[in-house]
């Protein structure tokens, strides 16, 4: 009976081992199949990556000749208070000498009546007439005492009347000079204009009877007028040497050249800026064709300063807190300090720093960073080219 009991058992347990034994087989073929049955797996390639892109242009130094702009008022150069040198009656006066009249050189501004100053010429002249007639008869005189004392050995120059000679030669320069100053008088009872003048005031009337020096009215001069410009203190040092020509001049549409003279020798008290004074000739336009200007006038100039050597001009954009990048031949980005030397415009000049085998960058990426790998579009913008006038 245990016999029949451990025999059945035994073969549960057969079968169980057998079963387990299939389950592994078949789960061993099937993973088998599987693995036959899938493909195999690709193999992970690296992905590109893509650098930041950045503009940039060759690295051209040049030199740069700089332009100031400057700006004033137009002024008269001269101007001259009119006034006879005698006392007398207005009797004529230009019909041109009034407010705002153009009087050109040597014409007559005004006349004195001139009767009495004629008159006093007459009697010079007869004065004169009497000191010749006079030494005349002393010098007749004179020889006949001569001939008289011949023979004498002790002679005085009274006696020859050398000393009566002497007296009427005196008077007769005396009369020579009251002469030549009475003619100069009549002449000064006519009033010349000095240069070609504009007439800015008036302060006497036909038939009025004035006094010596009493003024008549006041003209400016016309030959040619200044603009006085202030020039602040960072931009002294690019202005050239005195004096500066061929100044262009603007207002408008007019256009016209002048000189840059002088320094005032003055700051302003409260700019602290220096004032210079740019000569325009013939403002008005009186003997040529170019197009006026007038006194109180805003005018513009452009002075040529000096030229800066080995420097780069570029927008002003490029520069942020006084650095700007640069590209490197192997295409990384290098920041620099800029060494600005002046601002026109919309452009700044800068040094040119010692790397002429890098690309001044006009685009950057959004998060430029110093030696940041870039690939670069080179762009076609010219700085300048060396030697250009900006």
């Amino acid at each position: 009976m245990d016999a029949n009991k451990n025999k059945s058992s035994f073969h549960q347990l057969k079968r169980r081992y057998a079963a387990l034994l299939a389950v592994l087989i078949i789960g061993g073929t099937a993973c088998a199949a599987l693995l036959t049955l899938a493909s195999p797996a690709k193999k992970t390639q690296p992905q590109d990556v893509q650098l930041p892109l950045v503009s940039s242009t060759p690295l051209v130094p040049i030199d740069h000749q700089t332009t100031l702009s400057l700006s004033g008022i137009l002024k008269p150069a001269e101007q001259t208070d009119v006034a006879f040198e005698l006392s007398g009656k207005i009797a004529w006066l230009n019909e041109a000498f009034i407010e705002g009249g153009i009087i050109n050189k040597g014409d007559i501004l005004a006349r004195l009546d001139p009767f009495d100053y004629h008159t006093q010429l007459l009697n010079k002249q007869a004065e004169l007439a009497l000191a010749q007639a006079h030494l005349s008869e002393q010098i007749a005189l004179a020889d006949v005492a001569k001939k008289e004392w011949a023979h004498s050995p002790h002679v005085t120059e009274l006696a020859l009347r050398k000393p009566q000679v002497a007296s009427a030669r005196a008077q007769l320069k005396a009369a020579e000079a009251q002469l030549a100053q009475a003619e100069k008088d009549l002449a000064r009872t006519q009033y010349y204009a000095p240069y070609d003048a504009l007439v800015t005031q008036r302060d006497t009337g036909l038939g009025q009877v004035i006094s010596a020096g009493q003024s008549l009215g006041r003209l400016v001069n016309l030959s040619y007028a200044e603009l006085h410009v202030p020039v602040a203190q960072f931009e002294r040092p690019f202005l050239p040497v005195l004096p500066v020509p061929n100044v262009k001049i603007t207002a408008e549409n007019v256009h016209r050249t002048g000189t840059l003279v002088r320094h005032t020798g003055q700051l302003s008290d409260t700019t602290r800026m220096a004032y210079y004074v740019i000569r325009v000739d013939d403002p008005y336009a009186l003997h040529s064709a170019m197009p006026a200007v007038y006194f109180g006038q805003f005018l513009q100039a452009q002075v040529a300063g000096i030229t800066l050597k080995n420097v780069l001009r570029v927008p002003q954009e490029w520069i942020k807190n006084d650095t700007f990048w640069l590209t490197s031949p192997q295409q990384r980005l290098v920041q620099y300090s800029a060494n600005i030397l002046r601002q026109e415009h919309n452009y700044i000049v800068l040094s040119a720093p010692p790397l002429s085998d890098h690309q001044v960058v006009t685009h950057l990426p959004d998060y430029p960073q110093t030696g940041m790998q870039v690939r670069n579009n080179l762009t076609h913008t010219q700085l300048a080219v060396k030697g250009e006038k900006q």
